[in-house]
């Protein structure tokens, strides 16, 4: 394999020969342990290291989410064990203030570091990165070729002025951005081949999980091994971003971003290279259950490769060449779904397919530019569930002009498709993530909710935009109510049983929100009826808590 091609590097400022620099890569620290992240390996952060790796440079991944000890404490320690050249850190909306305090720690230990931001959030808010954050610069979008570049001028002493790709602050105040362009197809497929999965410690998270999730106390095998498939999985990125351009979505804008607005062009692993990967995952990791295509949109409606790469695993499978068990997870557009792809999908072993319905509102997905994929959310969620494959939903209950009809459709819909055998992932309304469309609309800036952030260590403090809230005043009184009722259950079950598992917590917001939305005036399932989905999914000896928890008089209504 070829390293990735680059453009020439840049002569201004050209002075002596250095040793190769060295990069540590920081990625995005989530403290709630999964509340905004998932417990794995920081995929994006890693293939960058492997990248790295193969063009000549030492790189390290740091995870803060996976130490021994305070995060805080581990980093510091990396940090004095050497003079890192480049020290890069990951950046999310959610997990901002987080990152940000690594990074000064980083900056207070590593005086002479060059420190780079990357992620989403550096791309879309770079002024505000650069304000808040001690960075010599910004990554914007993929960091391959910026950081390779970065790495080979660092070595031959030239100056850092220009690098596609990146933005920096200039001594006027000024904001210096050189736009660069996204990964090509062979690109993307060389730098995937890279991705140092044997050095991942996989194991080390699988460790955590099972003990968050309370795996060995289970006692019934079969619950144990459906959890152990859960945990014991792999994640692979084939695609380098979905292009469906929803609303409320800030990855569909993140390359466009990067290049300066224009349209980035797709490019993912064919059925070969998918195989490939797979075999070396299985290779490196023996123990894995469950891979996981982590693309943010694995088949589309016109799609060659989804039938051939399903009938490629079944090859390897009866060749001995991927274990017979192996399964598979992948996110998807519905409307790419037909009786036939859901057919080969489960042969080829996918058991959980997840779905961004989002509403099962017509009019709140014409408000999310999802209105074409109506038609298909009822006949292909109950083709999947009649193969025996479980479909995982994402919903959000509230849009920005939704009515209160759109919010009870919602729970209606969530408590039916949960009791007919979907997973279901709730989030009460649109945060406004950097990027996305709804998030830099003008007429929304009235509902937008800010929260106060600091920054750990520092006297840094901003206020971000949290959530978008529904116009509509009866709407908004509603859904925060319902929090406020989720809430008050959550901090005290997950108080008593650890982690709650997506099935649980979604439930629970059905349960809080049925009697709510009685209330005023819509027509809703028996709150029983609900309350006895929930009971199944908890041990018998919380019925009785729970049953007192949801109980609304507990609960303060809101004024």
């Amino acid at each position: 394999m070829t390293p990735i091609a680059l453009r020439p590097v840049s002569e201004t400022g050209t002075g002596p020969r250095h040793a190769a620099p060295t990069f540590l890569l920081i990625g995005p620290y989530d403290p709630k342990g999964g509340e905004y992240t998932f417990l794995a390996p920081p995929l994006g952060v890693w293939r960058l290291a492997g990248v790295l790796r193969r063009h000549g440079f030492a790189a390290t991944v740091f995870d803060p989410n996976c130490t021994d000890g305070a995060p805080e404490a581990a980093l510091a320690e990396l940090l004095r064990v050497d003079p890192w050249t480049v020290i890069g850190v990951s950046t999310t909306g959610m997990t901002l203030a987080h990152d940000l305090a690594l990074a000064h720690l980083a900056r207070r230990l590593c005086p002479g570091a060059c420190i780079v931001a990357g992620g989403m959030e550096a791309t879309f808010n770079v002024e505000r990165v650069l304000d808040l954050g001690p960075f010599d610069c910004v990554v914007l979008g993929e960091g391959e070729q910026p950081l390779i570049e970065l790495g080979q001028r660092l070595q031959s002493g030239s100056d850092l002025a220009g690098i596609a790709g990146t933005a920096r602050r200039l001594e006027d105040g000024r904001i210096d951005r050189c736009p660069g362009p996204a990964m090509t197809g062979e690109q993307l497929r060389d730098a995937i081949f890279e991705t140092p999965y044997e050095d991942m410690p996989y194991g080390t998270y699988w460790a955590r999980l099972e003990q968050a999730y309370g795996v060995g106390g289970l006692p019934v095998k079969a619950e144990r091994e459906a959890r152990l498939a859960e945990i014991r999985s792999v994640r692979l990125i084939t695609l380098n971003y979905c292009p469906m351009g929803c609303t409320f979505c800030s990855s569909t804008n993140f390359l466009h971003a990067a290049q300066g607005g224009q349209t980035a062009r797709i490019a993912r692993l064919d059925e070969e290279g998918c195989l490939s990967m797979l075999k070396r995952i299985v290779r490196a990791h023996p123990r894995v259950r469950t891979v996981i295509f982590q693309d943010d949109i694995f088949a589309f409606t016109k799609d060659p490769r989804i039938l051939a790469l399903c009938q490629a695993i079944l090859d390897a499978k009866a060749a001995g060449d991927l274990p017979a068990a192996l399964q598979f997870i992948s996110t998807n557009r519905i409307d790419a779904m037909t009786v036939e792809r859901l057919h080969a999908m489960h042969a080829a072993g996918f058991r959980v397919l997840g779905f961004g319905i989002e509403s099962f509102s017509p009019n709140v997905l014409r408000e999310f530019n999802k209105a074409a994929i109506v038609p298909f959310i009822s006949p292909m969620l109950e083709a999947a569930l009649t193969l025996g494959i479980t479909p995982f939903l994402d919903m959000i209950l509230t849009s920005p002009r939704c009515d209160l009809a759109d919010l009870a459709e919602n729970i209606r819909g969530a408590l039916r498709w949960i009791e007919a055998g979907c997973e279901v992932g709730v989030y009460p309304y649109v945060v406004p993530f950097s990027g996305a469309a709804m998030a830099s609309d003008p007429a929304l800036v009235p509902q937008t909710v800010y929260t106060r952030h600091e920054v750990a260590g520092t006297a840094i403090a901003w206020d971000q935009p949290s959530k978008i809230l529904p116009a509509a005043a009866d709407v908004r009184d509603a859904i925060l109510t319902i929090e406020r009722r989720v809430d008050h259950v959550l901090d005290r079950l997950e108080t008593q049983c650890g982690h709650l598992p997506s099935r649980v917590r979604s439930l629970i917001w059905v349960t809080c929100a049925i009697p709510v939305l009685r209330e005023r005036g819509m027509e809703m399932p028996d709150a029983g009826r609900a309350e006895r989905a929930l009971m199944q999914q908890l041990p018998a000896r919380r019925y009785a808590k729970v049953r007192a928890l949801l109980n609304p008089p507990m609960v303060r209504r809101a004024s």
